[in-house]
């Protein structure tokens, strides 16, 4: 080898480079996730086409990815990653599955098989790596003259559930501890740490979410759901995504009452598949750590953790008052649902759990929220009901889960911080009480780093919120106001799903005022699922990295005018 080439092989690979060679064995392994829809095919040999489609969309990510990564860093000496480099790549990593994801439903567009933009495209893909379950779809597998429906249904159940595990978590395997791995698992938002070995933390994750999807799965068959509808809809529900395969959600199975459906192993019913839902949703809200106290059988230490004593306190304080609220809102239109209390307690459980959990599944059909909300006297109930949905999505799951909005431990921290505050300052002596926490089987004292990071993540998290829910308003005033605006927002950023304008019609009005929503949801939803602070040092990096480049250029400018002179 010559002088100059060992030169160039030992040079440390810093910056842009390492960054866009790590996105390039990212991208690699995008590009096999985009292939696995293929698999569904053979079972539905009629949907030929989609091979095409996902085939092409698969292959051009690993080609391109292999480039970046044989050309930037391949037996190259690297270097660790730099202030924020670690969040740069991963919004990389995120907006390349996003545009990976997005590309079958639009080139099935360019194809004249679907109705869906690039706007649309890459806000359904948004939706499913999100976890967040918003759709623009309408190709289910129980809509006539579909285009290859079990495929694209399967593709958007897959995104939820390899969302929902994390898509830099398989890599960072890969890159380990000692290469940014760890550094970036973090950065995804997953604050607990299963193992010290990011590797085997990653086993340990896939490990769980395979053995609840199996289990859901089963149980979703003994419910009277066909296989496909029951593997799609464990994955999505294991996500907190709430993506279905048919088009009334899981309230379709409600019309199919005590029907055995081709593949099915017993007749449907709708009560059993909605519990089974409720279930594992509530799965997918609970810190990864948390459920290997589950499965250990640590039950004390799980039940005793601040963040789950929080979630079934707000939860039954969430549905007694849904209750009564739905209850003082019945009229006409509503009773066509509700026949019973216990039909409204059914659905107001489901509803109340799905906002919590961050799950967007729907199990009423009609437009709700909306029938929710009667005329006349009664109004004040429904508008509160609302309400209340709105503040459970901003809440949202547990810290270190699929779930997004604010994070229940933030809010029981914050609460935690308010009580140790009062107390104190209600003492007669002004006497110094710990400040204890119990979390991950263990008492905790609660520093002031971790009290200041929770508020002042809420204090973001909801600024951003009503500027989202402002700048709606101001774009799209014929379609929301200031209630449908905070609704469908707060369902974006907190990656639920529940929608009272977002659909299909209303993204095929092709209006610049929707256009601009649906952009401005996709933003959301990205945000949301990353906790916000990624993307921001992302951006910072890249300021950082012009700046430190646009220096840098400038000293080689003068040192090469000072050896002109010398000469």
């Amino acid at each position: 080898m010559s002088a100059a080439a060992q030169m160039h092989h030992g040079k440390e690979i810093t910056g842009f480079r390492l960054v866009f060679g790590y996105f390039g064995m990212f991208l690699v392994l995008i590009g096999f996730i985009s292939a696995i829809p293929m698999l569904v095919v053979p079972f539905y040999p009629s949907e030929y086409r989609a091979l095409l489609i996902f085939g092409g969309v698969s292959l051009t990510d690993i080609v391109v990815g292999f480039i970046l990564f044989f050309s930037l860093v391949y037996k190259r000496k690297r270097s660790r990653f730099m202030r924020h480099q670690e969040s740069l790549l991963l919004m990389l990593t995120w907006l390349g599955a996003i545009i990976s994801g997005a590309a079958p439903f639009y080139i099935a567009k360019l194809m004249g098989e679907m109705n869906m933009n690039i706007t649309m495209s890459i806000f359904e893909a948004t939706s499913g790596y999100s976890t967040t379950g918003l759709t623009v779809f309408r190709d289910f597998i129980d809509v006539e003259g579909a285009f290859c429906p079990h495929v694209y249904t399967f593709h958007r159940a897959f995104m939820n559930f390899i969302g929902g595990v994390g898509l830099v978590l398989l890599v960072a395997s890969v890159l380990g501890a000692g290469s940014g791995g760890m550094s970036l698992y973090v950065s995804e938002g997953h604050s607990d740490h299963l193992l010290p070995n990011i590797a085997k933390s990653a086993k340990l994750i896939f490990g769980i979410y395979v053995f609840y999807t199996v289990l859901g799965t089963i149980a979703l068959l003994i419910a009277g759901m066909p296989f496909f509808d029951a593997i799609t809809h464990a994955m999505s529900a294991l996500s907190g995504g709430g993506f279905s395969p048919r088009a009334a959600n899981v309230a379709a199975y409600r019309l199919l009452e005590g029907e055995v459906l081709p593949g099915a192993i017993m007749p449907v019913n709708s009560l059993a598949i909605e519990i089974i839902i409720i279930v594992f949703v509530t799965f997918s809200a609970i810190s990864f750590m948390l459920h290997t106290f589950l499965l250990r059988g640590r039950f004390r230490d799980f039940f005793k953790d601040d963040e789950i004593r929080y979630a079934f306190f707000a939860a039954g304080l969430f549905i007694f008052i849904g209750f009564f609220g739905c209850l003082l809102a019945l009229n006409g239109a509503t009773m066509n649902y509700f026949n019973s209390w216990g039909e409204v307690l059914r659905m107001d459980f489901f509803y109340i759990i799905g906002a919590m959990t961050n799950s967007g599944f729907a199990s009423t059909t009609g437009s709700f929220p909306i029938n929710i909300i009667p005329g006349g006297t009664a109004a004040f109930a429904g508008h509160s009901y609302i309400l209340l949905l709105i503040l459970t999505m901003l809440v949202g799951g547990g810290a270190g889960s699929s779930a997004g909005g604010i994070k229940q431990y933030r809010i029981a921290i914050a609460l935690r911080s308010l009580y140790y505050s009062i107390r104190y300052r209600f003492s007669s002596i002004h006497q110094h009480y710990p400040k204890l926490t119990y979390r991950y089987g263990k008492n905790r004292e609660l520093d002031e780093e971790t009290i200041h990071e929770a508020h002042h993540y809420i204090f973001i998290f909801v600024v951003i919120f009503f500027a989202i829910t402002a700048s709606v308003c101001l774009i799209d005033p014929k379609h929301y106001d200031v209630e449908t605006a905070a609704f469908d927002v707060a369902s974006a950023i907190s990656n639920t799903g529940l929608s009272w304008v977002v659909s299909a019609d209303y993204a095929e009005t092709g209006s610049v005022a929707a256009l601009g929503v649906i952009w401005l949801m996709s933003v959301g939803m990205l945000l949301g699922r990353l906790e916000v602070f990624p993307a921001l040092y992302a951006v910072s990096n890249i300021g950082e990295e012009i700046k430190y480049h646009y220096v840098l250029r400038r000293r080689r400018r003068r040192a090469e005018a000072v050896n002109s002179m010398e000469e």
